[in-house]
């Protein structure tokens, strides 16, 4: 079973209200508990599924990721079968400082299923959280022999 660094008291106290709060429950205490150790798997594939039926541009990536409580994305660095994304702002913070084992794979998911539909190309993503910095690293895998369907239509943000 997962537990918050903190106690109950503490994590009341947390510097997160409202629709925050809860999304931190379920993503940090009760998923885990309920799906155990598939609960990666399963938030991986689900942000994939997610991003299917959220296409959008690249150039509204990082707006779509603030508007469903991801956090900020910032792209870093770009080369031909690589990438690497940075993920900071509020919520990374508090899951990174309020919970023992924060999970961005939904996020990572998210972030691949998007781009593969942007891109055309097959692309998987994985998370590496700096909890120093409190911060993520998404690095992101492209493979340009291995040709995807292209989303035909973006969400207007």
């Amino acid at each position: 079973m997962l537990m918050a660094k903190g106690t109950y008291k503490d994590l009341l106290s947390m510097q997160a209200d409202g629709p925050l709060f809860g999304q931190l429950m379920l993503r940090d205490l009760l998923l885990p508990d309920l799906l155990g150790q598939e609960t990666a798997n399963i938030a991986y594939w689900a942000g994939r599924d997610l991003a299917r039926k959220l296409p959008v541009t690249e150039e509204d990536l990082t707006k779509l990721f603030a508007q469903v409580g991801f956090g900020t994305l910032t792209p870093t660095t770009a080369k031909k079968q690589e990438r690497h994304y940075l993920l900071t702002g509020t919520v990374v913070e508090t899951r990174i400082a309020n919970f023992d084992h924060p999970d961005f794979r939904l996020e990572a998911g998210f972030l691949a299923q998007s781009l593969q539909q942007i891109l055309g190309i097959v692309v998987e993503a994985n998370p590496s959280v700096d909890a120093h910095k409190r911060q993520v690293d998404l690095t992101v895998a492209l493979d340009p022999k291995s040709e995807q369907p292209v989303s035909p239509t973006s969400l207007q943000l």
